[in-house]
């Protein structure tokens, strides 16, 4: 999976909007004057990736496809973020946990979207860097 431009122009997909969430696990304790907390560790870290296509302009179905049979198996893969100069890090091993698929304004002839929205919920299942 690639999130950025030049990548995922190929695939017929255009990255619109990357969203990062983590938690950490503090919990706390009442004491007679205040609160006590201890650090116990990071929780879930998640991404949250939205990217649109036009199938009957540039294509991208296949991408899409793609995408649905990772979240159908649940299989874990590598996700890379690209950078300038097509410099490529990869932030960890992911899993789709929520695949969206939105097509709108449908075409009269094939009834496929003219325009079809993906936003994907990723998990890290792996180390995260």
């Amino acid at each position: 999976m690639r999130d950025r431009s030049s990548a995922a122009r190929r695939l017929g997909l255009n990255p619109q909007r990357i969203g990062t969430e983590s938690e950490a696990r503090v919990p706390g304790t009442p004491t007679w004057v205040d609160m006590d907390y201890q650090a116990t560790g990071l929780g879930e870290a998640r991404t949250r990736l939205e990217a649109v296509t036009f199938p009957h302009v540039i294509g991208g179905l296949d991408a899409v496809e793609w995408l649905q049979r990772h979240h159908e198996s649940e299989e874990a893969v590598n996700y890379y973020r690209l950078r300038g100069n097509y410099l490529g890090r990869m932030q960890g091993l992911v899993r789709i946990r929520h695949l969206y698929i939105d097509e709108t304004h449908l075409h009269p002839f094939d009834g496929v979207g003219r325009r079809v929205g993906v936003e994907m919920d990723l998990v890290y299942v792996g180390g995260r860097r």
